[in-house]
């Protein structure tokens, strides 16, 4: 059944299931033989998520994972005008440790979305991951992503990194977001760290966790010293 509404809506968190070996196909150089033969590009977002026991529907129905067809198809279906992209396997980014590993998954995933959404329907939008690892490279990532590959912008991840986003090391990457007048937005998932390491339900932990990484990073963000960078980022869960 498709939805005819008076209101035009925008879904700002669409969120895809990243095809590993898609994504590796994207990579460049020898990581991308390293990826393959891992099988996935990511680290696990914590503990808390890969020791759990609860399933979410779709794993507890045995879905196939939905690809552009599929969320056509969604958009369609509730009368959604389009949506903005974010990742899930690729929450966990900003736990890479290898730099220059971060910076090959993040152009394979930033390659592999473009290609495979981006281009195939004007209603897909996206933001792009960048390795915040090495902020320098993070720029050039995020200018690439924009100007040549399309996307709105890019997500920073609110768990994972050594020092929290308002940082001074990271300030080259909101240099750039205003040079390029596109947005950032932090993204929660991983929730370790925060003080619920000892809890053995997840249900709590994933109501705290979103909030709580977002609230550690955006106060960082908005009382630091940089202040043209807080025009440039927005928050998101």
């Amino acid at each position: 059944m498709s939805a005819n509404l008076g209101t035009r809506i925008i879904d700002g968190d669409g969120h895809i299931m990243e095809d590993n070996a898609g994504i590796i196909a994207h990579m460049e150089g020898a990581y991308r033989d390293i990826a393959a033969r891992k099988g996935t590009c990511f680290p696990p977002l914590d503990h808390l998520h890969s020791g759990r026991a609860v399933e979410t529907p779709p794993q507890r129905d045995g879905r196939a994972p939905v690809g552009p067809k599929g969320w056509l198809e969604f958009l369609d279906d509730i009368g959604i005008d389009w949506t903005v992209m974010y990742p899930t396997l690729a929450l966990s980014y900003g736990k890479i440790v290898s730099l220059d590993y971060a910076v090959a998954v993040c152009k394979g995933y930033n390659n592999w979305l473009a290609e495979t959404y981006l281009k195939a329907n004007p209603r897909f939008k996206s933001m792009a991951i960048i390795p915040m690892q090495d902020p320098q490279e993070a720029a050039k990532e995020l200018r690439r992503a924009v100007t040549e590959l399309g996307f709105l912008g890019a997500m920073m991840p609110s768990n994972g990194l050594s020092q929290p986003l308002g940082a001074k090391q990271f300030w080259p990457v909101y240099e750039e977001a205003n040079r390029l007048g596109c947005c950032l937005a932090v993204h929660g998932g991983a929730h370790d760290r925060f003080g619920m390491d000892h809890m053995n339900m997840y249900v709590p932990v994933h109501a705290l966790g979103h909030p709580w990484g977002l609230t550690i990073n955006c106060a960082d963000i908005y009382t630091m010293e940089f202040t043209n960078a807080s025009r440039a980022c927005a928050s998101h869960s």
